[in-house]
């Protein structure tokens, strides 16, 4: 019986000496794993996220340098047409409330020099961390094909009405006004459910852990000028996996998640 409970008990330590002694793979922050090369935010890119980088480069170059001036969202996208509301244009990126939701009024521009900033303080934590030194990777936006790709199944999560099998809700999108169940909110006659944005971790996530794939906000793909997805103020029918969503500038239903791509994984 001792005998026996000192194999075990070795057995034990050569499994946890071998765990630990086990290189472990790199994962770039924020991300979940698709596959070997490409990785992907886990939920769209938060105020809370996008204040870090402003605060950065405001404490970096100053408060009137054009670095700085540069990452400030358009808060009056707020007072386009058909997304009017006062309040959000005063408080929608600044107050605590909304860390948690997704940043809007940014251009694919600013969504560039984002991900440039990103791939820096990533690597100027490994280099002070001495992880993953040598692993080579890029922050940046989706194209078309990979955005579809990591939508997983989302397109099978739109049928019966963007319902799962409780009846519930899977999608923050709008309902047209001539449905049953049409709810007025706030100044939009034609949603039910969530008043404008949801934060990032609502509803359901798809295959791959992640969220909002579909609705909430229609998220940029490198392709400038083109968003998937549809956003809180799209049909179901128009937050489609294949439909692409044109925009020609920072509004209050565009946002982003980035993609990271990794080169080299040796450390």
């Amino acid at each position: 019986m001792i005998k026996q409970l000192l194999l075990s008990g070795l057995t034990v330590i050569l499994v946890s000496s071998f765990i630990s002694n086990k290189k472990k793979e790199f994962l770039p922050p924020g991300t979940v794993k698709i596959n070997d090369t490409l990785y992907a935010d886990e939920t769209e890119v938060t105020n809370f996220s996008w204040s870090e980088y402003e605060n950065w480069t405001k404490n970096k170059f100053g408060a009137n340098s054009p670095q700085h001036i540069s990452t400030l969202p358009d808060t009056l996208v707020w007072r386009e047409k058909n997304s009017y509301n006062e309040p959000y244009v005063q408080y929608y990126y600044r107050h605590p409330a909304y860390k948690d939701y997704p940043v809007v009024g940014i251009s694919h521009e600013q969504v560039v020099e984002f991900c440039k900033w990103r791939k820096d303080r990533v690597k100027e934590y490994l280099s002070r961390s001495k992880k993953y030194t040598a692993v080579e990777f890029e922050y940046r936006l989706p194209s078309k094909n990979e955005w579809e790709f990591i939508s997983g199944d989302c397109e099978n999560m739109l049928k019966d009405g963007g319902r799962n099998e409780k009846g519930m809700i899977t999608f923050n999108h709008r309902w047209a006004r001539d449905s049953a169940e049409w709810v007025g909110s706030g100044s939009d006659k034609d949603r039910i459910g969530m008043e404008v944005f949801a934060p990032v971790y609502s509803y359901w996530p798809n295959k791959f852990k992640l969220w909002q794939m579909i609705g909430n906000v229609s998220e940029m793909v490198s392709e400038k000028g083109i968003s998937k997805g549809g956003s809180w103020r799209n049909l179901l029918e128009e937050c489609r996996v294949g439909k692409d969503i044109p925009y020609e500038k920072p509004s209050a239903m565009l946002g982003f998640r980035c993609v990271c791509v990794v080169k080299n994984k040796n450390s």
